[in-house]
């Protein structure tokens, strides 16, 4: 880590000017852009979500047809994911995040036009989704990168600012397909998908306009690790970061589990009861929601390694619950409390792999962390269908707990030694702070004042230079 001898009173300035260094700091200008512009642009996809598919339907009537469209979105993730850091790397995290939303706008808004002039077919239509998806591999990875870059590389801003992201998504997710669900019949499905290609011009423009041209590594970086496979590398050769990926794949398989399970659970236990199945899957959006909100509320108010335990404990400990034979109202509430505790565990835990990243990791190990993610998602989807066919709804409940628990344990097993180990404040061995010119000489007549760098990696015990040798310490807490 490197940090500079600073005049009293003066602190190392976060890119871009963001009055964000502090953990409770309030958002910059720029950071709010990069939230507003995720969270219209995650609103006008979760609402195509629903009208593409439901295009389809009333096209072809074909379900076959309508999953293959949903595939196609999909599927460029899995095929192109480890790619997407090296394209954050060579354009850097804003112009990755304006170029993706001002290139998906006329891609989406092909869709409705084509539809109109009565040109539009399942080929043509698949071709257009994965190109929509194509586009969209970096956005994300992207996303936090910018927030990273303008604010402070301390953990508790970076918790905060993973935790609003998350909020973004979770509110983009309850609300997008209902929103879509009543404008369908009042406007018809092509102009949900114009509204969509509106929503992705807004995102870009703002962006473009709000975030400056210098913050967030706007011209890239070639300081970065080299290579498409730089982020799995980098995650395999640290012990947390890979103890941390283990378990995000597992939470992965848990979670597709539990979402092809609980419509069977309600149709199996409660006689076919349509409505239960319904109640415990909008648990998982609401709690996610509530979690969201919380977590950005305790994230610069609670130290990350204990929120992050805490959150862990109630991950899995509810899930218990659905063994036993108890009330649909009891097992709503159960998949709720998971739910919530769930982005109250990702916010610091993301703060914390982003705050460990040494500079110029940050785009390829977060691409990393994303694809892995999301590659975990069609294994529990399968296995969970393989379970339940041949084992029944309880083998796969018995396997939903059993997962949240070996993934929840794992990892507070991991924040333990972290925090017994390293600077449980700073937890970024490698990561630099902005280093202020060595000519400066602070008025005090001691002549210019020489950079002090001070190794934190871990077994590095070497003292810091003090005022004996000629060189004035920082205050307390620069």
């Amino acid at each position: 880590m490197t940090i500079a001898a600073t005049r009293p009173g003066t602190a190392p300035v976060p890119p871009g000017g963001a009055p964000n260094g502090t953990p409770g700091g309030r958002p910059s200008r720029a950071l709010t852009a990069v939230y507003v512009a995720g969270a219209v642009t995650a609103l006008g996809t979760q609402m195509t979500m629903l009208a593409l598919p439901w295009l389809v339907l009333e096209t072809t009537g074909s379900a076959t047809r309508a999953g293959l469209v949903f595939a196609a979105q999909v599927l460029p993730m899995a095929l192109l994911g480890f790619a997407g850091g090296e394209v954050i790397q060579r354009l850097g995290a804003r112009r990755t995040m304006v170029v993706s939303d001002l290139a998906r706008a006329p891609v989406v808004a092909l869709i409705p036009l084509l539809q109109t002039l009565g040109a539009l077919n399942l080929a043509v239509l698949v071709a257009i989704v994965a190109a929509l998806g194509a586009l969209a591999v970096p956005y994300y990875a992207a996303q936090r990168v910018l927030a990273m870059e303008l604010l402070s590389p301390h953990a508790r801003s970076l918790a905060r600012a993973n935790s609003a992201l998350g909020g973004v998504q979770n509110g983009s997710a309850f609300a997008g397909p209902a929103l879509a669900g009543a404008l369908i019949p009042l406007v018809g499905t092509t102009s949900v998908v114009w509204l969509d290609a509106a929503t992705f011009a807004f995102s870009g423009l703002l962006l473009l306009r709000r975030v400056p041209a210098g913050g967030g590594g706007a011209g890239g970086s070639a300081a970065g690790p080299r290579g498409v496979w730089a982020g799995v590398r980098h995650l395999c050769g640290d012990w947390f970061l890979s103890r941390a990926m283990l378990s995000t794949v597992v939470f992965g398989l848990m979670l597709r589990t539990l979402m092809i399970t609980m419509p069977v659970l309600a149709f199996a236990r409660f006689e076919g009861d349509a409505r239960v199945g319904g109640l415990l899957i909008a648990a998982v959006g609401a709690g996610g929601l509530v979690g969201s909100v919380a977590a950005y509320a305790l994230a610069a108010r609670v130290a990350p390694v204990r929120l992050a335990c805490t959150a862990l404990v109630w991950v899995a400990l509810p899930l218990w619950m659905l063994l036993v034979p108890v009330p649909a109202s009891v097992l709503v509430v159960a998949i709720g409390l998971s739910s919530a505790a769930v982005p109250l565990a990702n916010a610091p835990l993301m703060g914390l792999l982003s705050a460990r990243l040494p500079d110029g990791f940050g785009p390829k190990v977060l691409q990393a962390v994303i694809t892995i993610g999301t590659l975990a998602g069609p294994l529990g989807f399968l296995a969970a269908g393989a379970v339940l066919d041949r084992a029944g709804v309880a083998a796969a409940l018995w396997g939903v707990a059993a997962l949240a628990t070996f993934g929840s344990g794992n990892l507070i097993l991991a924040l333990r030694r972290l925090q017994a180990t390293e600077d449980p404040d700073l937890v970024a061995p490698s990561r630099s702070r902005p280093v202020l010119p060595a000519q400066d000489t602070g008025g005090d007549g001691h002549g210019p004042r020489r950079e002090i760098r001070i190794s934190r990696h871990p077994g590095d015990r070497r003292r810091r230079p003090s005022a004996r040798q000629g060189v004035r310490p920082a205050p307390p807490g620069r």
